[in-house]
């Protein structure tokens, strides 16, 4: 059981290229009260053995091999096991970004410092597969407001990067929520919820540099692709996912403590942002057609 103050979820398949780089940007934080969970999916290529390394070299990181890969999801909530009782926080790491050297510090310093914070979202490098720094995302989105409706109309109005779960969480309220790593596409209401919850606090510095490459899931197209990616074990693939989320955002809603008031406001805004998708949604009926008549593989992500 880990007595450490956080814990960091690092799930892995196949990841031996940019892995190395992942796990040392974590051990050169500055803060060091961590423990580092690495659960690899049944990695064929080199993953475990650089698992194995820093497993014998550092007590922060524990290694966790599945013997076969059971996909994305399992493998994002099979990390959040070792979150306890006596577990102050927890972020999802991705095996292919890096830590700018003091990040974790500068996350553990508001939620230590704000506790009306429910979690802080890095600022966001993009960087390219040789690690060079393609884009530096603007701030778009502003969740520090104290009234669960700005928080909220911000959510369904801004266009931004899904960064908030590779921030830091506290991780009593994690266990709270309802959203979760479940189903194809749970991200954005993750976000949803946990800014329903509370304020998120955006540092401007340092940064997480998310990389981009080519064998990232944003690049997956198929609905074949993603099953391979998600649930490898499922017959069939999410045929309505933005039916799907629409459902999630306003189940969120419903399991979130909060006024009356406010509850039926921001579900007319959450009914209003869900007609807006009208052309998505109707793109997901047309597309499980011709996926039905074999016509067609392609996802409505």
């Amino acid at each position: 059981m880990s007595q450490r103050k956080v814990i960091v979820g690092l799930p892995v398949y196949n990841g031996e290229r940019y892995l190395e780089a992942a796990i040392e940007s974590h051990l050169a934080q500055s803060f060091g009260d961590f423990e580092l969970v690495i659960s690899d999916n049944g990695s064929t290529d080199g993953t475990q053995d650089i698992c194995a390394r820093y497993a014998s070299r550092d007590d922060r990181v524990t290694y966790l091999r599945s013997p076969v890969n059971r996909g994305i999801l399992w493998n994002h909530r099979r990390v959040m096991e070792p979150v306890t009782g006596t577990t102050a926080y927890f972020r999802w790491a991705g095996a292919d970004d890096i830590m700018e050297p003091g990040l974790l510090a500068a996350m553990v310093g508001v939620l230590d410092g704000r506790p009306e914070i429910e979690a802080v979202m890095p600022a966001t490098k993009n960087i390219d597969e040789e690690g060079v720094i393609i884009r530096t995302m603007e701030r778009t989105l502003n969740l520090e407001s104290a009234d669960v409706r700005q928080r909220a109309r911000q959510i369904l109005l801004a266009n931004y990067q899904h960064v908030i779960a590779y921030g830091l969480l506290r991780a009593p309220s994690l266990r709270r929520m309802r959203t979760g790593p479940n189903y194809i596409g749970w991200d954005p209401v993750f976000i949803w919820e946990l800014a329903l919850r509370g304020q998120v606090f955006q540092l401007v510095e340092p940064a997480l540099l998310r990389r981009f490459h080519r064998g990232s899931i944003s690049r997956v197209k198929t609905v074949k692709e993603m099953r391979k990616w998600v649930e490898p074990n499922a017959r069939t693939g999410m045929s309505f996912p933005h039916w799907k989320w629409a459902y999630e955002h306003g189940r969120a809603l419903l399991s979130t403590p909060m006024a009356v008031r406010d509850k039926l406001r921001i579900g007319a805004l959450l009914m209003r942002s869900t007609l807006w998708q009208r052309s998505q949604l109707a793109r997901d009926l047309t597309q499980a057609v011709r996926r039905g008549l074999r016509l067609s593989d392609e996802y409505t992500f």
